[in-house]
Order: structure tokens, then C-alpha cells, then sequence
């Protein structure tokens, strides 16, 4: 059975700790598909991506890892930006910029505030504990 090493590394400030070092029990399949992710994200020390870069271009098996992460990264920060764009088009206040900043369509002021009426929890809790209220108040003035 074999443990992960944590690699250390010393810089001017102190101590410096990173995910991933060699472990010299393990095969490097799993080691180097997660050397692969750390260099893609660029979590590593300076010097371990060069050394990660080089061998990049001498080892196919350890290029493909690393271009197989790339691809699924950008295809997950593809869905990202879609889903952020999406939810932007779809209510322009989480733009950052302030609603009243936001273009004017006819009638859309009305319109905004009474589709957000209508969506909101608050509301509907409201009318149902109107509504309960007001049957209470009926059946005990019947009664």
C-alpha cells in the first residue's frame, strides 16, 4: 500500500505546500494524470511546469493526459459562459449594472415589477396566509 508525499517547496516568505509530489510506491498512471490536471490549472511551481512542459513534447502518453484535460476544461468553462449569458438575458440586474441602467423596452418597467411579483415566494406565502385567515374568519363567524 503506498501514500501520497506532500511536495514542499521554500520560498522568501515561508512555506509553500502543493497537492501533488512523486510517490515512489505507485505506477505513474493515476500520478501522472493528476500531474497532468495540476499543469493545465497551473497549481505548480514555476519550475515543475517547465519540467512538466518539456515533457510534454517528449511523451505522447503524458501530452494526451494533459490535452484531454485542456479539451475538458474548455468545454466546461464553454457551458459556464452559456449558463452565465443565459441567466444575464434572462434577468439583467445580476449584470452588475443597476436596473434602471438597463435599456427600457415599452412597458417593461410595469411589466418587470409584476412578473417579479408574481415569482416571488414572499408573495405567494403572503396570499396563502391571507387566504387561511380569512376562511378562519369566516368559518367562525358562521359558526
Amino acid at each position: 500500500m503506498s501514500r501520497a508525499v506532500e511536495m514542499v517547496h521554500l520560498n522568501d516568505r515561508g512555506v509553500i505546500k502543493y497537492m501533488t509530489a512523486p510517490d515512489r510506491d505507485k505506477q505513474s498512471g493515476l500520478r501522472d494524470e493528476v500531474l497532468a490536471g495540476e499543469y493545465v490549472l497551473g497549481a505548480l511551481p514555476p519550475e515543475s511546469m517547465a519540467e512538466l512542459a518539456k515533457r510534454v513534447k517528449r511523451d505522447r502518453q503524458f501530452a494526451a493526459m494533459v490535452r484531454r484535460w485542456r479539451d475538458n476544461l474548455a468545454e466546461t468553462e464553454y457551458r459556464e459562459n452559456a449558463t452565465v449569458a443565459a441567466l444575464l438575458e434572462r434577468d439583467p440586474r445580476r449584470s452588475g449594472l443597476p436596473f434602471r441602467s438597463q435599456p427600457l423596452r415599452s412597458g417593461s418597467m410595469f411589466a418587470a415589477m409584476l412578473s417579479e411579483i408574481w415569482h416571488s415566494v414572499r408573495f405567494w406565502r403572503l396570499l396563502a396566509l391571507t387566504a387561511m385567515l380569512w376562511t378562519a374568519v369566516l368559518l367562525f363567524t358562521i359558526a
